[in-house]
């Protein structure tokens, strides 16, 4: 299955949030959204991507309150992203390989999804459960090959 396939069954919904906002905006948007994590977004451009993780290690390693963190000081910018006629296995390596859950879906024209590690797994499962009953049913006779 290819990328374009999978967001057209979850759809294109995006969550943003700009980069001058702080880590409490940034939890409270997440919470009410039940995210793991915001496209940061400056002027209309993908600048960045803050996700729960971040404010985890921020509120484990300092002592300095969520609330007075700006986003742009924590967020990562180095993004890997995918296109939407990737392959999902493509996906799926390159964000275990990569230690992320979140990979923005980019076309020249510009952003067009998010993908999250649980999309992925979610349609790679449902394709391993149609392939194990088609193979339950080839073994009991179901199907001559």
């Amino acid at each position: 299955m290819k990328v374009k396939e999978l967001l057209s069954i979850k759809g294109i919904e995006c969550f943003s949030i700009t980069s001058e906002r702080s880590l409490l905006d940034a939890a409270k948007q997440m919470a009410e959204c039940n995210i793991g994590a915001l496209l940061v977004m400056d002027r209309g451009s993908l600048v960045g991507i803050v996700t729960e993780r971040d404010i985890v290690k921020n509120a484990a390693r300092d002592k300095v309150l969520c609330k007075d963190v700006i986003i742009k000081t924590v967020m990562s910018t180095n993004l890997l992203v995918v296109k939407p006629g990737d392959d999902l296995d493509y996906v799926m390596a390159i964000m275990i390989q990569n230690n992320i859950r979140h990979t923005p879906v980019m076309e020249e024209s510009g952003l067009v999804g998010l993908l999250s590690m649980r999309d992925v797994v979610r349609v790679l499962v449902k394709n391993l459960k149609a392939e194990n009953i088609y193979l339950k049913d080839m073994i009991g006779g179901k199907f001559e090959v």
